[in-house]
């Protein structure tokens, strides 16, 4: 009677096939997403274009920026002068080239030092309460002062040189990214991973290095990049006003200045020099959004199809990246 129960005759068997789901599209990799972003592409080949151009082809050229010829003073653009020659007779080309290298060196090494200060600064004022308002006011009261005038101030007691300058700029701008970098690890040591790993057990230093640290990071890098450019640009200031870069030593700051005076005569003084010096800073803002887009979730999801350096990419990668930049 079991066997003819309707509850166990003509019952279909279910069915153990396996459902065919599309595989879940893999992540971008930081090298896709940089080709994609078009505005952090064009800085870094702007930028790669100006130091291959301060650093490489001086010797390659047999440039010399303090070879004076009077007699050849104010000259206009020529072949043998693509720019033309300063109120002494200096090759303009030369000098701007080599105001490039020392604007790049200032503003790198300015960037580097301040970031690494800044970090320091920054995590230590977190773990420590004492420090914390010490670190603090002394940052608060050095961003109260202007930057120009406390770099200034500070280079014209230390005496005019590359080395003072970088120290005086690297006092102006560490303040600044201290605080940013105390924000961010304060809000970073609240995580419920930074709690886990004190309830385990984990020391002061062991938060700093594995949780702390890598955690600040992006916003590290991305503030250090801006700190290049504004760097540069009160180099040149400074250069201006007679308290940067000494001459004879080429400076696009000592260049404007020359060239202010005979601005009629030869106006691509100016020129030339305000040009370079404006794309190299809009050069290093553009990396800086870009960067900031990169690690930003909410920038990084705005990001529409991708730009015209994945697009070149895609025509010379085969495989999956072309098909992304199709999609």
């Amino acid at each position: 009677m079991a066997a003819n129960s309707p509850a166990t005759t003509n019952t279909a068997a279910p069915s153990t096939t396996v459902l065919a789901m599309q595989p879940a599209a893999p992540r971008d990799s930081l090298w896709r997403r940089m080709l994609g972003n078009t505005g952090l592409m064009t800085g870094i080949v702007v930028i790669l274009v100006i130091f291959v151009v301060s650093y490489v082809l001086p010797p390659l050229l047999h440039l010399d920026p303090y070879a004076v010829d009077p007699a050849n003073r104010l000259a206009p653009p020529s072949a043998e002068h693509p720019f033309g020659t300063d109120n002494f007779g200096r090759d303009l080309f030369a000098r701007i080239v080599s105001g490039a290298s020392t604007s790049l060196l200032v503003g790198f090494v300015v960037a580097l030092v301040s970031g690494v200060l800044g970090a320091i600064i920054g995590i230590a004022a977190v773990f420590n309460s004492v420090l914390d308002q010490v670190l603090m006011r002394i940052c608060d009261g050095l961003m109260a002062i202007p930057a120009i005038l406390l770099a200034v101030a500070l280079t014209a007691a230390l005496g005019p040189s590359v080395t003072n300058l970088v120290i005086a700029l690297t006092v102006v701008y560490t303040p600044g990214i201290a605080r940013l970098v105390r924000s961010r690890a304060l809000a970073v040591t609240s995580e419920t991973f930074v709690t886990a790993s004190t309830m385990q057990g984990a020391g002061m230093l062991h938060l700093m290095w594995r949780h702390v640290l890598p955690n600040t990071l992006s916003v590290l890098v991305v503030q250090s990049t801006f700190t290049f450019a504004e760097s540069v640009i009160t180099e040149a200031a400074m250069s201006f006003l007679g308290a940067g870069v000494p001459a004879p030593q080429a400076s696009w700051g000592n260049i404007l200045y020359d060239g202010k005076s005979v601005l009629m005569q030869a106006p691509q003084m100016i020129l030339i020099t305000s040009g370079f010096l404006i794309v190299t800073v809009l050069a290093l803002n553009l990396i800086g959004d870009g960067l900031r887009d990169l690690v930003d979730q909410r920038s990084r999801s705005l990001v529409g199809k991708p730009g015209i350096f994945a697009r070149m990419a895609a025509v010379v990668t085969p495989g999956r990246f072309r098909q992304e930049v199709k999609r």
